[in-house]
């Protein structure tokens, strides 16, 4: 058990630690984005709160397991800089992976890329400085877990991964107190 704790906390601090840096206020996704005039900062304010509002509205729609990717509307797609995929039914980061210091099954590799796109939704309200409703984070980790669980089709090795993965994916979502996942430099 010793060694599950061990690898439950490095996996933790390697899913912070590659989490990507959310974009510096202004990105050029950012300036697509403003007002007609260029210059009505209320108005850019506003049209960033609904972006940012949208987001959360796409990753609860994720988190729900909502098939597609049309919750992704176009503001939105354009503040992540990417357009979503369908993978498997799902909305998905096309470049997502599992990153993890230990290998994990190649099966997970859709679930993971689902993962990112939700988080990366989270990332979106956050640089607009709107909150992270309570559960959302944790219900995008479940629905990780769901996922992982499924592409194991029974096998008893490939679900012990993924009660791992989980543990650790959700260990850093209390570490970092629900809201968004973000880069930071841990003490170790």
């Amino acid at each position: 058990m010793a060694g599950v704790v061990v690898v439950i906390g490095f996996f933790a601090g390697t899913v912070a630690e590659a989490a990507p840096t959310p974009a510096a206020p202004g990105h050029a996704a950012h300036t697509d984005l403003t007002s007609p005039h260029g210059t009505d900062t209320d108005t850019d304010t506003d049209t960033d709160k609904d972006t940012a509002i949208a987001a959360l509205a796409a990753a609860r729609k994720i988190a729900d397991g909502t098939p597609g990717a049309d919750m992704v509307v176009p503001a939105v797609a354009v503040d992540l800089g990417y357009e979503p995929v369908v993978e498997q039914a799902s909305a998905a980061k096309r470049t997502g992976d599992c990153s993890s210091p230990v290998p994990l099954p190649r099966s997970f590799e859709p679930a993971c890329r689902v993962h990112d796109l939700g988080y990366d939704l989270l990332r979106v309200a956050h640089r607009h400085q709107v909150p992270i409703p309570p559960g959302l984070r944790s219900d995008l980790d479940a629905l990780l877990a769901r996922q992982l669980h499924d592409s194991c089709e029974g096998r008893t090795a490939c679900t012990v991964m993924a009660d791992i993965a989980h543990a650790a994916v959700q260990l850093n979502t209390v570490r970092q107190r629900h809201g968004a996942p973000v880069e930071e430099t841990l003490p170790w």
